[in-house]
């Protein structure tokens, strides 16, 4: 893709979130489920698993997308969040095989067994809570905000 076709890409969502019609609740909660799916080692469906609990969950759908999009900015950070999953969950659970640190591709863990794969699900899902909880409080006064201030434009006009 393209710089300028990202460009308008991310314009485009912009315009769709700027039009979301939805309480800061489901939006702070759709965005945050997102972010969430986009800790999990599921390379590359972290975006399908936020849009189907999104849906189930009767939330808001396309802040869903926004929020798994939005991993986009930590792609490179990816080998380093993946190793402390993986370290996180060793502690937790007990592995067999031991990852070393050349074979920190996401293929090659799958390979290696279960076990490395597991634990780094645990580890994402310890790493995750707690940012997915920021991420919920920060978009949800967000929201909020952007509610009084397109409320008070209505009354206004």
């Amino acid at each position: 893709m393209t710089r300028i076709a990202l460009k308008q890409r991310i314009r485009e969502i912009w315009q769709k979130l700027k039009h979301v019609d939805a309480r800061p609740d489901p939006i702070a909660t759709g965005f945050s489920i997102g972010i969430f799916a986009s800790f999990l080692p599921l390379n590359p469906s972290p975006l399908i698993v936020a849009t189907v609990v999104v849906w189930l969950l009767k939330r808001n759908v396309i802040t869903a997308v926004a929020g798994a999009v939005a991993s986009i900015l930590y792609v490179p950070l990816l080998p380093f969040i993946w190793l402390a999953e993986y370290r996180l969950g060793k502690l937790i659970l007990s592995v067999r095989h031991a990852l070393a640190l050349n074979q920190a591709r996401l293929w090659d863990v799958l390979q290696k067994s279960w076990d490395v794969y597991a634990a780094m699900l645990v580890g994402s899902i310890i790493i995750a809570t707690p940012v997915t909880l920021l991420t919920y409080l920060a978009v949800k006064r967000l929201a909020e905000r952007w509610a009084r201030q397109r409320k008070e434009l209505q009354h206004s006009e």
